[in-house]
C-alpha cells in the first residue's frame, strides 16, 4: 500500500468522502501532453492539505469545484486531500493533481522536485502577504527584541510558520538562538494558548500570526499584551500547476481564478467558504524567490519542517 493516503472528493458525488490509496488513483490524461491542446482535458484534479475537518472540507469546496468546472467548461473538477506537504509536492510530481495549493515554505522544494510553477497567490484582510508577531505583557520590561534574552517564550508548533518557522528565523537573524538564549521554550499549539499563557504570566512572550489578537475576548484582554516585533512580511501560499500542463489551460485557470472576487456577490459566498478570502493575484516564481532564499539560508530549520508547514492564514 502506499505510504500517501488520500481524500478524493468528486463533485458529481461530493457528500462522499473515501479513503484511497496512490496505486488506485485515477490517470485521465498522460503527464507530459504540452502540445496546447485544451480539448483533451475533461478532468482537472486540485490538491490542497487538510487544514479543515476533511468532511467540512469536502463542503466547503462544492461551489469552488463547480464554479471551475463550469468556467473551464470541463467534465469534472476534484479536490484530492493529502495527509501532508510531502504528499502534495508528490502528487504534483507524478501528475496526480494538475494544480496544487501549496505552502509558502513546502515551495522551494516543490519547485525543485516537480519543476511546477507559480501562477496565483490568494489575498486575506487586503494583502498578499502575511506576517509573524511576537507578544509580551503591556506591563513588562520586554518592550524590544534584545530583551528576550533569558526568558521563557512559547511558540504554537514546528508546523506553524506564523507561530514558529518565521519568528525562529526572526530570532536567528537578530542574534538570538533559542535554543540557548531562553531560560524556557514549550510548544503550546495554538495560537490563542500563546496569548493566554502570556496574559497569565506562564511565559514571558510567544509567537503568534499577526491577527491573533482577535482570538482574545475583548479589548481589555488585548489592552494588557504588546507587540515587540513583526517578523519580516512573506506571500501567502501559492498555487501551482504541474510542469506540463499545456499553456493554453494553464491560462484559462488563472483567468478563473481571478474573476473570483469578494466584492462580486456573485462569486463572494465561494470565497467565504473556502477561508473568507478577499481574492487571488496573479503571481510567478520571481514572486517567491525570497522564499528560496531564506531555504537555502537556513536550511536546517527548513529541514527541521520536513516540509510540513502550516499557514498562519488557517490559525495553525
Amino acid at each position: 500500500m502506499s505510504r500517501y493516503k488520500v481524500f478524493v472528493i468528486k463533485i458529481t458525488i461530493s457528500a462522499m468522502l473515501f479513503l484511497c490509496t496512490a496505486a488506485n488513483f485515477e490517470l485521465v490524461y498522460a503527464s507530459g501532453d504540452n502540445n496546447g491542446d485544451t480539448a483533451s482535458i475533461s478532468v482537472l484534479k486540485v490538491g490542497r492539505i487538510p487544514y479543515l475537518d476533511p468532511r467540512k472540507m469536502v463542503r466547503n469546496y462544492e461551489s469552488m469545484m463547480e464554479y471551475l468546472k463550469n468556467e473551464l467548461k470541463i467534465t469534472e473538477v476534484r479536490l484530492v486531500l493529502t495527509p501532508d506537504y510531502n504528499a502534495l509536492t508528490q502528487f504534483l510530481k507524478e501528475g496526480k493533481i494538475d494544480v496544487a495549493w501549496h505552502g509558502t515554505f513546502a515551495y522551494p522544494r516543490a519547485r525543485e522536485v516537480t519543476g511546477a510553477k507559480a501562477i496565483l497567490t490568494p489575498i486575506w484582510s487586503g494583502k498578499k502577504s502575511y506576517c509573524g508577531i511576537i507578544v509580551a505583557r503591556a506591563d513588562s520590561n520586554i518592550n524590544k527584541i534584545e530583551d528576550l534574552k533569558g526568558r521563557s517564550f512559547a511558540f504554537t508548533d514546528k508546523k506553524s510558520a506564523s507561530g514558529y518557522f518565521l519568528p525562529k528565523i526572526f530570532l536567528l537573524e537578530n542574534k538570538i538562538d533559542p535554543e540557548k538564549d531562553f531560560s524556557k521554550v514549550d510548544y503550546i499549539k495554538k495560537h490563542d494558548n500563546i496569548l493566554y499563557n502570556v496574559l497569565y504570566k506562564k511565559f514571558d512572550a510567544g509567537a503568534v500570526y499577526d491577527k491573533a489578537f482577535l482570538l482574545l475576548k475583548n479589548d481589555e484582554e488585548r489592552s494588557q499584551l504588546k507587540i515587540v516585533s513583526r517578523t519580516s512580511d512573506i506571500l501567502n501560499e501559492p498555487i501551482m500547476v504541474r510542469k506540463d500542463l499545456p499553456d493554453a489551460f494553464t491560462a484559462k485557470i488563472k483567468a478563473a481564478f481571478l474573476k473570483l472576487k469578494s466584492s462580486d456577490p456573485a462569486t463572494a459566498p465561494i470565497l467565504k467558504e473556502i477561508g473568507n478570502l478577499d481574492g487571488f493575484v496573479e503571481s510567478t516564481d520571481a514572486d517567491y524567490e525570497s522564499v528560496v532564499k531564506l531555504a537555502e539560508k537556513y536550511k536546517s530549520v527548513f529541514d527541521e519542517q520536513t516540509g510540513e508547514v502550516s499557514l498562519g492564514n488557517t490559525k495553525n
